[in-house]
C-alpha cells in the first residue's frame, strides 16, 4: 500500500530529528528548513499533509501558509509552533490551519493528530492509480492536476473508478448519472465518456477507460 506523503517545514534540527523516529516506516516525508526548497517541492508534487513551524529563517509560516491556500484549500495543514498562545493559535485557524501544536510535543500527541487529521481529509476525497475524486468540491485530479470535468462527466468517473477492474453496464451507468432509465442506443453516453477521455488525455492519465462494446465501460488500474 502507498504510504501518505508529509511535508514537514522545520528549522529546528532537534525538531527535525524528532520527526525523523516518528514518522521513519510509517510515512514517506520530506524535510525543509528554508520555506523556497519547500515552494519548489510543493508546486511540483502536492502532499496528504504538511506540518509548518512558524518561525523560519526566509519567510514566517503564516506568509508559507497563506501561500499554500492559494493553490491548495484541501490539503490538511498543522501548526507547530513555540508560541502557544491563543492568539497565535487563532491566527493559524484564521489563515487556513487545520490544527495547531504548542513545542514542545510528544510523539504519541504529534502521530494522534496526523493521523486524525489525514483520515478526515479522505473522508471526502478517493484516490485510485493518480487519480483523486474529491466530494467536498465536485472535483478530479490527476496527479494534483484539475480535470476540470462537468458535474456528469466527475460522475462518470466517480463510478467507474468505484468499480475499477469491473465493467460497468450502460444502464447502470445512465441510471446513476442521468437518473432516468436507459432507452437503447443513445450517443449521449458515448460523448460523455469521449470528453472525459480526452481531458484525462491532457493532463497524462492515459487510456484507463476500456469500452466494453454492447455491454458499457471499466476503468482499468494500469
Amino acid at each position: 500500500m502507498m504510504k501518505d506523503l508529509i511535508y514537514i517545514v522545520e528549522d529546528d534540527e532537534g525538531i527535525r530529528e524528532v520527526y525523523d523516529g516518528a514518522f521513519d516506516g510509517q510515512y514517506d516525508f520530506c524535510q525543509f528548513e528554508y520555506a523556497k526548497d519547500f515552494f519548489e517541492k510543493f508546486y511540483a508534487k502536492k502532499p496528504d499533509l504538511i506540518i509548518l513551524d512558524i518561525m523560519l529563517p526566509d519567510m514566517d509560516g503564516y506568509t508559507i501558509l497563506t501561500k499554500i491556500r492559494e493553490v491548495d484549500e484541501k490539503v490538511p495543514v498543522i501548526i507547530v509552533s513555540a508560541k502557544s498562545d491563543e492568539i497565535s493559535f487563532v491566527k493559524g485557524l484564521n489563515k487556513g490551519a487545520d490544527d495547531y501544536m504548542a513545542k514542545p510535543f510528544s510523539v504519541l500527541e504529534l502521530l494522534a493528530r496526523v493521523n486524525t487529521n489525514l483520515r478526515r481529509a479522505k473522508l471526502y476525497v478517493v484516490n485510485a492509480n493518480g487519480f483523486s475524486i474529491d466530494n467536498n468540491v465536485y472535483k478530479a485530479f490527476f496527479e494534483g492536476k484539475d480535470l476540470h470535468l462537468t458535474l456528469k462527466e466527475f460522475y462518470l468517473l466517480k463510478i467507474l473508478i468505484g468499480n475499477a477492474g469491473m465493467t460497468v453496464e450502460r444502464e447502470k451507468l445512465f441510471k446513476e448519472v442521468w437518473g432516468e432509465d436507459f432507452f437503447g442506443e443513445t450517443r449521449t453516453l458515448d460523448m460523455h465518456v469521449a470528453s472525459l477521455r480526452d481531458k484525462i488525455k491532457e493532463v497524462g492519465g492515459g487510456d484507463c477507460i476500456i469500452t466494453v462494446r454492447g455491454v458499457g465501460y471499466r476503468f482499468e488500474n494500469k
